[in-house]
């Protein structure tokens, strides 16, 4: 799976509001005060057409306290109407006050991660946190959802009846049938979560670790660009760091493992110690709120509104892959002790010089700095794939033209780009998408690494599409290599390529999703564990050779061979058994931190009692892998989601599979089908649409248990 975070507020929302099927009736409650008399309806939020940008923390207070200030309005009208409750007096103004904070929370975590001023940062932090305030008191607002629970569902139409539907379940999730000391102290335990979270991220955002070579010796096996980009500093050094641009190409190429090994010990001990106290207290808190809501423990309350539906079932999925793929994982582990032992042998025959590649372990112990190395010493040598010939097809530029041009041609939008945009850096660029002659939304750009800024690949939504409200925005955040910095042609490797097709179809879905009238409906409210399925399935595009040759060219502008790009999958076929069990690692650490009391919970005994049983690679001394597992603050105990979105996505693509990766007509029906719905329609009803059939295992398990084959 891609290294992502996906940031949405629907998710945000999710994650506090999320709930069951099924209407609540009133129960009996503590007198509440009385609602404040506004009797005027607030005009709805002024039609946004592009999205608010901050550039000062004066500009992120104003505009923070402006939007809670509004919805705050709208709330103490809806408390205050009298006669009969209808979709006009109360659903309506209840979906612009969800308007009025869309304006705010998700741009405000953005900002928090990508503005180079950390004033701005910081600011941006403390509107979340207010933010996230108001949402919490509004989800335990008993008036709130007295007044919904009064709307008749007789009369409405279907997406009103499930946008209404949809809220009282939230709001029962919420806690709103509670005594006020329990509302008030689930209410605490929210604000104090969503702090404790930016703490985590924080953490490992900030945390940039290095190592220091002696010389340009030490760089041996890495591409020419990154060997002309890291020149020695004042003391003669030349540094490596824990960012993505410098890790993955040094833990692939270097011939080091002494050198790939103290990167990835640092790598992997990123947020250290401080983080061991952040996440403890993540999953007190996060107990504490489950069981006070009456569900055993977090996974099982977080699991409720989930396709899935409960923790047992999410433990099994991980079980249910984990048999069908460590099958293909021992056979990987293998080829790479083999691979690796060779390279033992030439190392002991050597009397002089450098070895080929000095061997510091065991050669039959394949550890996890072994893994892109020797993953990428059977792919070129078995399959004939040299992964440094492979970028020389694939500058960034020419990646980011040829994407836009491929959704263009699927999906039936231009990107238009907008001239000078106002943006949080200048770096930035932005396009607006069009169908025709209407503007769909607006998508940002902060493609390449800067200190402070997020150093994962992820799509940040920045507004949501409403209906007559505001059209969807949204930002890609990732950390290619920069042509300011590598003389006009930053190469990427095809891994790299693969998350920007990735990330480009989390964008499409929040860009495509945006014309529901309901915001609870709009933008990528689907099930969580659904929302990786359109992003997986992008990737496939980037392993077609008719597609690749469209924008892949070298040097010379001769494109990327087809008989290059078979074996490129290929070999990319080699490898997917440590990769799976690797993510069904991940998945069952998630979901293993969350489905215990973490009163005596000891992290790292976890990690070990995991390890042993999904994972390839042992577990390292001195790393302190959990506390650098971002999706612990975002996923929580739904890393599962990566896989189970897998399995979505391999069986949606039987469909492309069938009619060709660039039929339109199909392409626009998975646009109408799969990606339009938003939350409008259960994942599992938009799946069965446009394949005609309930989704299966089928098409991932064979995907799973097929052998890589040696292209002749």
């Amino acid at each position: 799976m891609r290294h992502t975070v996906l940031v949405v507020l629907a998710l945000l929302i999710a994650a506090c509001l999320a709930g069951c099927s099924g209407a609540v009736a009133p129960a009996p409650q503590p007198a509440t005060p009385p609602a404040p008399q506004r009797k005027t309806l607030p005009p709805p939020p002024p039609t946004l057409l592009t999205p608010e940008i901050w550039h000062t923390a004066a500009e992120v207070h104003a505009s923070c306290k402006a939007h809670i200030s509004a919805a705050q309005a709208v709330r103490d009208y809806l408390k205050a109407v009298e006669g009969p409750r209808t979709a006009q007096n109360t659903l309506a103004p209840m979906s612009d006050m969800l308007v009025e904070l869309d304006r705010v929370l998700p741009l405000s975590d953005l900002v928090a991660n990508v503005h180079p001023d950390k004033a701005v940062r910081e600011a941006a932090e403390k509107c979340q946190q207010d933010a996230m305030k108001f949402y919490s008191d509004l989800k335990l607002d008993r008036g709130l959802f007295d007044a919904l629970f009064a709307v008749p569902a007789d009369g409405l139409d279907p997406m009103a009846g499930r946008s209404l539907d949809h809220l009282l379940r939230d709001y029962r999730r919420a806690g709103v049938d509670k005594d006020e000391t329990t509302r008030k102290e689930l209410a605490r335990l929210n604000e104090e979560l969503v702090k404790t979270g930016q703490d985590f991220s924080r953490t490992i955002r900030e945390d940039k670790r290095e190592i220091a070579l002696s010389g340009a010796a030490d760089l041996a096996g890495l591409p020419r660009d990154f060997v002309d980009s890291h020149k020695p500093g004042a003391d003669g050094k030349i540094r490596v760091s824990t960012d993505y641009p410098d890790f993955f190409p040094f833990a692939t190429y270097s011939t080091s493992e002494e050198l790939r090994k103290e990167l990835y010990l640092r790598f992997l001990s990123r947020g250290h110690p401080a983080n061991d106290e952040a996440l403890k207290k993540l999953l007190t808190l996060r107990h504490a709120y489950a069981v006070m809501l009456g569900y055993p423990d977090w996974a099982e309350y977080n699991a409720e509104d989930k396709m899935v539906g409960h923790e047992k079932v999410i433990a099994e999925f991980i079980d249910k892959v984990a048999d069908i793929g460590r099958p293909r994982m021992k056979a990987d582990l293998s080829d790479l002790s083999a691979r690796k032992a060779r390279d033992a042998a030439d190392a002991k025959k050597a009397r002089k010089g450098a070895a080929p590649a000095a061997i510091v372990t065991d050669p039959a112990v394949i550890h996890v700095w072994d893994r892109f190395y020797y993953v990428e010493k059977v792919r070129s040598e078995r399959f004939g794939v040299d992964s440094q010939k492979v970028r020389e097809y694939f500058a960034f530029e020419k990646v980011r033209d040829g994407l836009l041009a491929l959704n263009q041609d699927l999906f039936g939008v231009v990107f238009k780009k907008v001239d000078k945009p106002d943006a949080w850096d200048p770096s930035v660029e932005a396009y607006d998408v069009m169908d025709g002659a209407e503007i769909l939304g607006r998508v940002y750009m902060d493609m390449h690494p800067r200190n402070g800024k997020y150093n994962h690949a992820a799509m940040f939504p920045m507004n949501t599409g409403v209906d007559g409200r505001q059209l969807p925005s949204g930002a890609m955040v990732c950390n290619f290599p920069d042509p300011k910095l590598t003389g006009g042609r930053a190469l990427m490797e095809h891994n790299d390529v693969v998350t920007f097709f990735h990330e480009f179809g989390h964008l499409m879905h929040h860009m495509l999703s945006g014309k529901q009238r309901w915001y609870n409906l709009a933008g990528l409210s689907c099930e969580w564990d659904f929302a990786e399925a359109p992003s997986q399935i992008m990737e496939e595009w980037a392993w077609n050779a008719d597609v690749l040759r469209r924008f892949a060219t070298n040097a010379t502008g001769e494109p990327i061979p087809k008989d290059l790009v078979t074996r490129m999958r290929a070999a990319d076929e080699f490898g997917k058994g440590v990769h799976t069990m690797r993510q069904i690692f991940y998945a069952a650490l998630s979901l293993a931190y969350h489905s215990r009391d973490p009163k005596d919970m000891d992290l790292m005994g976890v990690v070990k009692e995991l390890q042993q049983k999904y994972s390839p690679y042992p577990l390292e001394a001195g790393t302190w892998e959990y506390d650098n597992f971002g999706h612990l603050d975002g996923y929580s105990s739904m890393y599962y989601t990566y896989m189970w979105s897998l399995v979505l996505s391999k069986d949606l693509f039987t469909r492309f599979e069938q009619k060709g990766l660039l039929d339109k007509p199909t392409a626009l029906e998975y646009r109408a089908d799969v990606l339009a719905p938003g939350g409008s329609v259960d994942a599992a009803a938009m799946v069965e649409k446009f394949l005609g059939r309930p989704y299966t295992f089928d098409a991932f398990k064979a995907w799973l248990e097929k052998s890589p084959e040696i292209p002749k």
